[in-house]
C-alpha cells in the first residue's frame, strides 16, 4: 500500500484539476459547502468511534508517538442524495479530554459545527494527497480519491481532520 504523500494544497506538484482542486483548497466549511451544493439534504453517517492506535501520519501530524492511543472517528458526508466525503478526525486522548469540548458525543452531527463556530478554534494550513484505497471503507474504495487533512487547534486541543472526496465529487461543471 502506498501512504500518503502530504503536501502543501497550494504547492502541491500533482494538484488534480478543477473542480476538485477547488473543493480540496477551500477553507471554509465543509459542512456548509455540501449542504449548498446538494439542495440542502446534508447529513452525517457515523461510521466508528473511539479509541484507537494512530496511523504513522496521523502520530507524526499530531506529534504523538507512533500507535499512540488516539479518539477516531470516520464519517461519511452525504448530500445530493448520495455518500461525498469520507472524514477521519483524530485527536490525541489526553488533549480532548482537556479542550473541553463533548466531541465524544457528536453522533450523527457534524464536527463542522463545532470547529467554525468557536472562535477559539484556529485552522492550520490544509494539505493534500492520493488517500490509500486500503484505508476508506469497503464500498468507496478506490484509487483516484484525493483528500485534504488540516490541524484544528486551541489552548488544549489538536485535532486533525482528514476528508476524502469520493469518486464522482464533486461533478464536473
Amino acid at each position: 500500500m502506498t501512504l500518503p504523500d502530504w503536501q502543501p494544497a497550494d504547492r502541491h506538484p500533482q494538484m488534480p484539476a478543477e473542480p476538485l482542486a477547488d473543493w480540496l483548497q477551500d477553507e471554509g466549511s465543509l459542512t456548509r459547502r455540501l449542504t449548498e451544493a446538494g439542495n440542502q439534504d446534508f447529513h452525517v453517517q457515523l461510521l466508528e468511534q473511539g479509541l484507537q492506535p494512530a496511523r504513522t501520519d496521523e502520530a507524526t501530524a499530531l506529534g504523538m508517538l507512533e500507535n499512540q492511543q488516539a479518539w477516531v472517528r470516520e464519517v461519511l458526508l452525504h448530500t445530493g442524495g448520495a455518500a461525498r466525503v469520507f472524514a477521519r478526525s483524530v485527536a490525541p486522548r489526553d488533549t480532548l479530554d482537556l479542550a473541553g469540548l463533548d466531541l465524544a458525543n457528536l453522533g450523527t452531527r457534524s464536527l463542522g459545527e463545532i470547529l467554525f463556530t468557536d472562535s477559539r478554534i484556529v485552522r492550520g494550513p490544509i494539505e493534500i494527497s492520493r488517500y490509500p484505497s486500503a484505508w476508506l471503507p469497503a464500498e468507496w474504495r478506490s484509487e483516484h480519491c484525493w483528500a485534504r487533512r488540516s490541524r484544528f487547534s486551541n489552548d488544549q486541543l489538536q485535532l486533525l481532520v482528514c476528508e476524502v472526496f469520493l469518486d464522482g465529487w464533486p461533478p464536473a461543471g
